[in-house]
């Protein structure tokens, strides 16, 4: 299993009871399209990663992060979509939303994903990224900006919504430089990540 299969599939609270909540990814590559699982009262893990985003790509190159949160302000006020959670780890995004119906959300991570790539590639007509070739760049990212179809999992309010916002929220200290992984294997055990990102351990 390859280490981003293993990233993919123990996000906080994935697990085989929860497989079936959840939709796109790695992990679902090569199976037979499925509708996509959305509750309008419960909260999506939404997570899209790009191999070609690194270096002059990134997505948290200075010139491109500001760009890619703006967006996401004005999508959210436009389909009328919660967003509790966002990281931006250069290769990839998790956010942690709410959408209040199937069509909202379809209109967000459309604009978003499709937004996004352009901010990153400058994308237009005629013009995008030069094709990757490497063998360990899946192939849907050769023909494209994204790595796979966007990955989702139904998240329900409660101990799973605090556990996935906590793991969320982890990833964006990691992308700032702050080792929290290395804190937990040292021995210490994070309480609290608040909103503003601020860490309580112990």
């Amino acid at each position: 299993m390859s280490k981003r299969l293993q990233n993919q599939l123990f996000f906080p609270g994935y697990n085989s009871k929860t497989k079936l909540q959840a939709h796109g990814g790695e992990h679902t590559r090569n199976r037979r399209k499925a509708r996509r699982p959305f509750d309008p009262k419960q909260a999506l893990h939404v997570v899209l990663r790009s191999s070609k985003a690194r270096g002059q790509f990134s997505m948290l190159s200075p010139s491109h992060c500001n760009h890619i949160h703006n967006l996401m302000d004005r999508l959210k006020t436009r389909w009328d979509v919660s967003i509790y959670r966002y990281a931006n780890v250069g290769n990839h995004l998790h956010l942690l939303i709410r959408a209040k119906s199937r069509s909202d959300w379809q209109g967000f991570i459309r604009e978003l994903s499709g937004g996004i790539a352009m901010i990153v590639t400058g994308a237009r007509k005629g013009y995008g990224l030069p094709r990757s070739q490497g063998q360990d760049v899946p192939a849907s990212a050769k023909r494209g900006f994204w790595d796979h179809l966007v990955f989702t999992r139904i998240v329900a309010f409660g101990k799973d919504f605090k556990r996935v916002a906590e793991y969320v929220l982890t990833n964006l200290w990691e992308a700032s430089g702050v080792p929290v992984r290395k804190f937990l294997s040292g021995g210490y055990h994070i309480l609290e990540i608040s909103e503003d990102g601020a860490v309580f351990a112990t």
